[in-house]
């Protein structure tokens, strides 16, 4: 039997064997990178994708933001002035009984009356003061802290009576108007005496009802509500008498309600016969706290930086001094 011989492979077989194994090689980088490729272009996809998904939804974030603040404007707007829809000014007064009161006030008209109403108002001057007299068609309020009713049984209006004005704390701590010029008698930053305004004083508009005016001979901070047509502006005094009062105007009632309340108060008053000192103040009862008196809709730069001073060492719009006096001013 003949040996099987085994034979060298020819030069030509390897060279074509060698390019064999080189494209098979080849074949297969280029497949794995054409995964690496697939790969990479998947990734870079999602990466995409998710970049698109957050600015999907941070543009549906905000649309629903702009949609509830659009909603929620009139609220938010009515929650910080709930009389945005009135040229004049407003002033909103909350009582300890729940009841609102609210009046229109004529700056432009009786700009004296006015400006001394809404700086004393906008300063806190008759938070938590009361109602202490309800007699001849007026409702008054101003600086008293408290009142004895008709049930007290006292001899004197002034007995149990606190107003601000002898209230030595509360004059130093209003510093709406400074301490400096008063130091011998800190009461007297509400001594000053303000003028009329011009029409302020006509009979034809203080005999409304619904009206609100200001006490201006002989006080500061006295103001009164009508509650009738044809009130008197009168003060019995215990003694005999009475002592005649020079009101001017103010404002008026914005609506039928605040004068309802006005008179449903006034219905409450009682005179303290026993009283013989000081004056018969029929006193609502039981007591009325005006718990905060707030102004709305001031407009310009005038009550930007108000100096109280320096407004009443001005003239008014007929060139005439605002101020009548200022008892005890330095």
């Amino acid at each position: 039997m003949k040996e099987k011989r085994t034979y060298s492979l020819t030069a030509k077989e390897r060279k074509q064997r060698r390019a064999e194994a080189e494209k098979k090689q080849n074949k297969q980088i280029k497949s794995g990178g054409d995964a690496q490729s697939a790969e990479a272009a998947m990734l870079a996809s999602q990466k995409t994708a998710k970049r698109n998904a957050v600015t999907v939804g941070a543009v549906l974030c905000v649309a629903i933001i702009l949609v509830i603040a659009a909603l929620l404007a009139p609220v938010i707007a009515y929650v910080v002035n709930p009389y945005a829809g009135y040229k004049d000014v407003i002033a909103r007064f909350k009582l300890s009984n729940g009841m609102t009161l609210e009046y229109v006030i004529d700056e432009k008209q009786y700009d004296i009356a006015a400006t001394n109403f809404i700086f004393l108002a906008k300063s806190g001057y008759f938070d938590n003061t009361v109602f202490y007299d309800a007699s001849n068609g007026w409702l008054r309020f101003g600086g008293y802290e408290g009142v004895p009713n008709a049930s007290a049984g006292l001899s004197s209006n002034y007995e149990l009576t606190k107003h601000h004005s002898d209230n030595k704390d509360f004059c130093t701590k209003f510093t709406a108007i400074p301490n400096k010029p008063f130091e011998k008698n800190i009461s007297d930053k509400f001594g000053y005496r303000f003028r009329a305004d011009s029409g302020g004083t006509n009979n034809s508009l203080l005999n409304q009802a619904g009206i609100l005016t200001y006490l201006y001979s002989d006080t500061s901070t006295e103001f009164q509500m009508s509650w009738k047509e044809q009130p008197t502006n009168e003060m019995r005094k215990a003694e005999g008498g009475y002592d005649v009062l020079e009101p001017t105007m103010v404002g008026h009632v914005l609506n039928e309600k605040t004068l309802e309340n006005v008179i449903e108060i006034a219905n409450t008053a009682v005179v303290n016969e026993k009283i013989t000192s000081g004056y018969k103040w029929a006193t609502p009862s039981p007591t009325i706290y005006i718990r905060k008196v707030s102004v709305y809709n001031l407009k310009g730069s005038k009550w930007r930086n108000f100096d109280f001073i320096e407004y009443a060492d001005g003239k008014d719009k007929d060139n005439r001094n605002r101020l009548s006096q200022w008892i005890g001013r330095a």
